[in-house]
C-alpha cells in the first residue's frame, strides 16, 4: 500500500485554490463552452504532483520524467501568474478606492498577466543553470599556519528532475575550484528519484586530497533513509551522523536532520555530539537546517535547506521562518553561519532572483 506524505492534502488545498484562481481569470477571455475543459484542466493539474508520486512508485521512469516536467514547469508558472494577478488585483483596488481609472480592462489584464509569467519563467529556467561560486574567507588563530578550503554543496535533489546532465555541471564546477574537501548539507537526493547508481559513480570522479563529508536532510528521509545513505556513501561521501572527523587542520561534525530520524535509530543530539570536541579546535558543523542551538561550540556551521527561497518572494518568508539571511553571518558570540541557497531546484525547475552557488570556503590563519 502506498503511504502519502501527512503534508500533501494541505499542498493540494493550496495548489487547488491557485487553479481557482486562474481559472475564474481565464472566465473573461475564453469562450463559456470551454468550462467543463478548464475545470478538467485545473483538477487533473492540481493532481499532477499526487501522480507523478505514484508513477515513480511504480517504477516507470520515462513517464514518469515526463509528466514531471509537465507538472512542476506548469506549477512554476500557476505561482507566478498568480503572484503578478494578485499584484494587478491590489493596483486595481487602490485605483478604486482613490476614485481613479484603472488602465487595464480585464481582457489585456490577463494577457499582460499571462506574458508577464512568462517571460519570468523563461528568466528562472536560465538562472537555475548558472551555478554560481561563492567565495567566503575566514580568518581565524586555531590553525597553527597555511590554510583549508573546503567546498560545500548542498540541497542537488538529484531524481527525477535532475539528473546526470546536471550533475555533470555540478561536478565541473568542484573541478574548477579544486577544493582539498567536499562537504554535502543535505537534500543531495530527492524524494522523489530512481536510478542513482549512476549518478553516485559520476560523482566519485570528484576525489578531493582530505576527503568528501555529507548529513542527511529531510529529503534523505523522504526518499528513504537506507536507500539514501547507500547512495551518499556509493558516491564517496563518509556520512556523520552524530559524529566527528579530523580532516586536515579543522575538525568536521555532522548531524542528522529532524526528519531523518523518524522511525529510525536517532543520532545524538548536536550538542552531545559536539561534546569531545577540543577547545582549541576549528570545528566546522554540518547541519542541514539553519537552526543554531544555543551554546553549541561551532565555529563555523554551514547549512542549505532554504533554497534562498528558490522563487522570489520565498527569500523573505525563509528569512522570517529562521530568522537569519542567507550568505554568511557572524553570530554575537563570534561563531559563523553559512547558509546555502542550494545548487539544485525543488518542485519547479526554475530560480528567480536566488541563483544556484556552489560555496568555497577558505579558512586561513592568523598566523604567519
Amino acid at each position: 500500500m502506498l503511504s502519502l506524505p501527512g503534508w500533501l492534502g494541505v499542498a493540494l488545498v493550496v495548489y487547488g485554490s491557485m487553479h481557482v484562481y486562474a481559472l475564474r481569470k481565464a472566465w473573461v477571455i475564453f469562450p463559456h463552452s470551454w468550462t467543463t475543459a478548464l475545470v478538467l484542466a485545473g483538477i487533473v493539474l492540481t493532481l499532477s504532483p499526487l501522480l507523478v508520486w505514484i508513477l515513480e512508485r511504480q517504477g516507470w521512469h520515462r513517464i514518469t520524467v515526463a509528466t514531471a516536467w509537465v507538472s512542476y514547469t506548469w506549477m512554476g508558472y500557476l505561482f507566478l501568474f498568480v503572484c503578478i494577478g494578485l499584484i494587478f488585483d491590489l493596483g486595481r483596488l487602490f485605483a478604486t478606492l482613490l476614485h481613479l481609472d484603472w488602465p487595464l480592462k480585464p481582457v489585456p489584464a490577463f494577457r499582460t498577466v499571462g506574458l508577464l509569467a512568462l517571460v519570468l519563467l523563461g528568466y528562472g529556467f536560465i538562472e537555475a543553470r548558472q551555478i554560481r561560486i561563492e567565495e567566503v574567507n575566514i580568518v581565524t588563530p586555531k590553525l597553527a599556519s597555511g590554510r583549508i578550503t573546503l567546498a560545500q554543496i548542498s540541497d542537488l535533489h538529484l531524481g527525477i528532475m535532475l539528473g546526470s546532465g546536471f550533475l555533470d555541471r555540478v561536478i565541473a564546477r568542484l573541478r574548477e575550484i579544486d577544493p582539498d574537501i567536499i562537504v554535502a548539507t543535505g537534500d543531495i537526493i530527492d524524494g522523489q528519484g530512481d536510478r542513482l547508481d549512476a549518478l553516485a559513480r559520476d560523482f566519485q570522479a570528484c576525489a578531493p586530497p582530505l576527503g568528501a563529508y555529507a548529513v542527511t536532510g529531510n529529503h534523505e528521509y523522504y526518499a528513504g533513509l537506507d536507500k539514501s545513505l547507500r547512495f551518499l556513501r556509493n558516491a564517496g561521501f563518509t556520512v556523520l551522523r552524530g559524529e566527528s572527523v579530523e580532516a586536515g587542520a579543522i575538525v568536521l561534525v555532522g548531524v542528522d536532520d529532524p526528519a531523518a530520524t523518524s522511525g529510525q535509530p536517532v543520532g545524538r543530539a548536536t550538542r552531545q555530539t559536539l561534546a569531545p570536541v577540543a577547545a582549541e579546535d576549528f570545528v566546522v558543523l554540518l547541519k542541514h537546517q539553519p537552526v543554531v542551538e544555543p551554546g553549541t561550540p561551532f565555529d563555523l556551521q554551514l547549512s542549505g535547506h532554504v533554497h534562498g527561497g528558490q522563487i522570489f518572494p520565498f527569500g523573505y518568508l525563509t528569512r522570517r521562518v529562521y530568522g537569519v539571511r542567507t550568505g554568511l553571518t557572524e553570530l554575537a558570540d563570534g561563531r559563523w553561519l553559512y547558509i546555502s541557497r542550494g545548487t539544485g531546484t525543488w518542485g519547479p525547475p526554475i530560480r528567480l532572483f536566488a541563483p544556484p552557488e556552489i560555496t568555497l570556503i577558505t579558512i586561513a590563519s592568523t598566523h604567519k
